[in-house]
């Protein structure tokens, strides 16, 4: 019973923030939500939300629970639930999510997979990865 509180609080929890200033070249684990407003090259793989500022970029591979993008990313995203793309936001890729919110000057191009089904965690997501589906 506490633990499933604790794991819901520590995924709302932005236990970590690339800054402007940062790039990073690899894969990255996150157990909590982050915020990028920096760069990453490679897989980032999250149980929590990804939110990207306005300056951050992310090439390759996405997975997360929600996605708040203002930022940029080219490669393709897994999201459990929601990807919302804000005004200043750009997405060039495949993305996989339950829900897509696109604000008027955002930006979208590729493909999409929406998938309706409350079944649809995180947890799937990131084993879905593994599995290489």
């Amino acid at each position: 019973m506490f633990s499933s509180k604790k794991n819901k609080k520590k995924l709302d929890e932005t236990s970590t923030i690339v800054g402007e200033e940062t790039t990073f070249t690899g894969s990255l684990e996150v157990h909590s939500s982050i915020r990028i407003d920096g760069n990453i090259y490679g897989e980032l793989n999250c149980s929590g939300d990804v939110t990207i500022g306005q300056e951050g970029y992310v090439e390759k591979t996405v997975t997360a629970r929600n996605l708040f993008l203002a930022g940029k990313i080219q490669g393709d995203v897994k999201v459990a639930n929601k990807i919302h793309i804000y005004d200043t936001g750009s997405l060039d890729g495949k993305a996989e999510m339950n829900t897509i919110v696109i604000d008027e000057k955002g930006q979208f191009n590729g493909e999409s997979v929406m998938r309706n089904t409350e079944a649809y965690t995180t947890e799937n997501v990131v084993q879905m990865e593994e599995n290489g589906k």
